[in-house]
């Protein structure tokens, strides 16, 4: 049997702040049959969703201090883990050798991989999780379900019908939820999808496998199913919950992924979520996030790219891994799930700056400065209001600094925020429906929610990056006060 890299938790200090693991080591007898073992000394297998720094804790050290320390400390600590055993420290007294990482999890089953597998980086080995590959031999068909219809979803949708169609272990028939719409003189969207096997709204020109099926009704999508994506705009998950948690709508034991782009702000407790735990916490489904340098129409046209899975526990990452990887879509799996969730939602406002650079005429050098200093932000950010969370989420994985550089020269945000500032007369609103055929931007509802939070925590100082960019959205700054912020 080939397998991943071993499992460990890339969060670089323990915060007094930080949740118990959110996901128990599954018992022998689980549904995939792993037995994980931690052993004494080793890092949790799951670190906390949230990690949020209560309101009334004392003001943390700046973010940049905070993110330079904590990739110190990372270090530090891998550079101990690989002395020798009963090593003596600076006092003469001999210190316990820390397991590696090889040692912090054992395996019951020995499962064979569905396809010959990859070798990985051995830059990128010790960030990545371990586990044993999904081959489908534990008498369940898992059923895979996708809740949301967009282009991100729509591609989604398609690697995964791929994928069930040729792996065993899984039902053939993949169901997709597609709002019902009526498309002038072709008829209602879902006939158009499962009749020609195109979304003709959001993904034209791009065949759909036959296994595919659109469905209008949301508990019709989700019965039976074991895995679900939530893959919709974050604005509408709240009554896609609301519906989903009435009693006996969800499978029993089934898992969820989030490839929601966004974040929740309680402005009264002071708090802010992530949408892998408000689906955990709200319908008791463990949940993964999956985030990456993925623009839709690429990964459709089987253009080669990386994704980033942060997963609770190795069976999730096996599930998942499962449900998406090909050789042109590569998965990788960390245990970081705030840090995945975080990255998705933060760089679409840093996309809003980089699109600005570009409404100004300005060049590499200008957009290359904007990127940098809002990659600083996103990982100060996430550390500072998410301290179980790894700043290697932001310098190793895809869903980190390579999804920030896709998204600030490719993606939609970006594209609209050169519009808006070529087009002064016009709001986002406008741009969108004129851009984007309708669909919302996330970077500008994503810079409220952070500009609200922040204001409200009293932290606006540590971030002028995000300050600005939520201001000239507004048009309360000029474009080009952007670079009083670097």
């Amino acid at each position: 049997m080939t397998t991943r890299p071993e499992m460990v938790s890339t969060a670089s200090t323990q915060s007094l702040h930080d949740d118990p693991p959110s996901m128990p080591p599954s018992a022998p007898g689980s549904p995939l049959g792993f037995h994980i073992q931690s052993l004494p000394g080793s890092r949790p297998v799951s670190p906390s969703l949230e990690g949020m720094a209560t309101p009334g804790s004392s003001r943390p050290p700046s973010p940049l201090l905070r993110a330079m320390n904590n990739l110190s400390m990372s270090r530090k600590g891998d550079d101990e883990a690989a002395g020798e055993e009963g090593s003596v420290d600076g006092d003469g007294k001999s210190k316990e050798r820390r397991p590696s990482v090889g040692e912090s999890l054992s395996r019951k089953n020995s499962l064979k991989a569905p396809l010959p597998r990859r070798g990985s980086s051995p830059a990128l080995a010790p960030f990545l999780a371990k586990y044993d590959e999904y081959t489908g031999d534990d008498g369940k068909k898992q059923k895979v379900c996708v809740i949301g219809s967009g282009s991100w979803g729509t591609a989604l949708a398609r690697l995964a019908a791929q994928n069930a169609a040729e792996r065993e272990g899984f039902d053939d028939e993949v169901r997709f939820w597609v709002r019902q719409r009526e498309i002038p003189g072709k008829g209602l969207l879902t006939d158009i999808i499962n009749e020609t096997h195109e979304n003709a709204r959001y993904l034209p020109e791009m065949k759909l496998p036959e296994n595919l099926v659109a469905v209008p009704s949301l508990t019709e999508v989700v019965k039976g199913a074991t895995l679900i994506v939530f893959c919709v705009p974050h604005q509408f998950l709240p009554p896609v919950i609301k519906e989903l948690s009435k009693p006996g709508v969800l499978t029993k034991g089934a898992r969820a992924i989030s490839a929601i782009k966004g974040i929740e702000v309680d402005l009264k407790a002071h708090d802010i979520h992530t949408y892998p735990s408000i689906i955990e916490r709200k319908l008791g489904l463990p949940c993964s996030a999956l985030g990456g340098a993925n623009i839709a129409l690429e990964v459709a046209n089987e253009e080669f790219c990386e994704t980033t899975i942060g997963c609770p526990s190795p069976e999730d990452c096996a599930l998942w891994e499962a449900v998406f990887s090909t050789k042109m879509f590569r998965v990788h799996g960390i245990t970081d799930v705030a840090g995945v969730s975080l990255s998705g939602a933060l760089k679409n406002v840093v996309a809003l700056a980089a699109g600005f650079v570009d409404g100004l005429d300005m060049g590499g050098n200008t957009k290359s400065a904007v990127i940098r200093a809002g990659l600083l932000e996103m990982q100060a950010f996430t550390l500072e209001f998410f301290p179980s969370s790894s700043p290697e989420t932001f310098s190793h994985h895809s869903a980190g600094v390579a999804d920030l550089i896709t998204t600030s020269f490719g993606g939609r945000n970006r594209k609209c925020a050169e519009a808006f500032v070529r087009s002064p007369e016009k709001s986002f609103e406008q741009l969108e429906e004129e851009l984007l055929n309708g669909q919302r931007l996330q970077g500008v509802i994503t810079s409220e929610e952070i500009f609200d939070f922040l204001q409200a925590r009293n932290r606006l100082e540590g971030y002028p990056l995000f300050e600005r960019v939520y201001h000239i959205c507004k048009r309360e700054m000029e474009p080009k006060a952007l670079f009083d912020a670097l």
